[in-house]
């Protein structure tokens, strides 16, 4: 009955390959390692303090007004010769702040807060779309060739978890001849061990991980002279 069935094509027989219970034990492991590796290394991953030995302190324009304090503690305790900042244009409030770029803005609060300006420089980025971060750092290394070729090396502070992706943009940008320090300034608004529980906290952190995932696997370095000619 079997053959008959079989000579008219009813039914066939197939080869299937299955998980044995040790390959479920290994998938439920990891279904199970990778989000509490996300939530107890992710913030450690994106929110590093390398500093290096510099004379120049270099601040992201688009961070919170409690960065600035940092920033004015940290060119005092290291005793830096000149604090720039960088940033790009505001995408909102532009019509009604005069300065219209996160650098301009971030320097002049320093200099309202009482900070020497024969030490601080904005460096501002013209309009982009993409790449913000890596544009602010083409136009630092434009700057630094132009009046500061001597200077090989920086401190880069930024905001938490923002912080790791920043320092590979900038060290992309500057190139393998610069040594770029990290220093990043936690969030008010949560903590490096517990970032999960807030709202902000989640999407701060996880968008920042995309992020670093992104130009890890993707995002190839340009000239800024290949960017003026787009």
């Amino acid at each position: 009955m079997t053959k008959a069935i079989k000579s008219y094509g009813v039914v066939s027989k197939r080869l299937r390959w299955g998980l044995t219970i040790w390959g479920w034990v290994l998938l439920l492991l990891i279904f199970i390692l990778v989000p509490f590796l996300v939530l107890t290394r992710a913030y450690s991953i994106l929110a590093p303090n390398r500093p290096v030995k510099a004379d120049v302190l270099v601040l992201e324009g688009a961070v919170p007004d409690y960065v600035l304090d940092s920033a004015v503690a940290e060119f005092n305790r290291r005793h830096y010769k000149l604090l720039i900042t960088t940033g790009t244009p505001l995408e909102w409030g532009h019509l009604l702040i005069e300065y219209g770029n996160t650098a301009n803005v971030a320097a002049s609060s320093l200099k309202r807060m009482g900070f020497d300006t024969t030490m601080l420089v904005a460096v501002a980025t013209d309009e982009i779309q993409n790449d913000r971060t890596y544009n602010s750092a083409l136009e630092l290394g434009d700057y630094l060739k132009k009046f500061h070729p001597e200077v090989k090396s920086i401190n880069l502070m930024s905001y938490g978890p923002h912080a790791r992706r920043s320092q590979m943009m900038f060290q992309a940008a500057l190139g393998k001849d610069f040594n770029v320090g990290i220093i990043s300034i936690k969030s008010f608004y949560y903590g490096p061990d517990n970032w999960w529980r807030s709202s902000k906290g989640f999407r701060e952190v996880i968008n920042e991980l995309l992020g670093y995932i992104y130009v890890k696997l993707f995002f190839v370095p340009y000239s800024i002279d290949v960017r003026r000619k787009t």
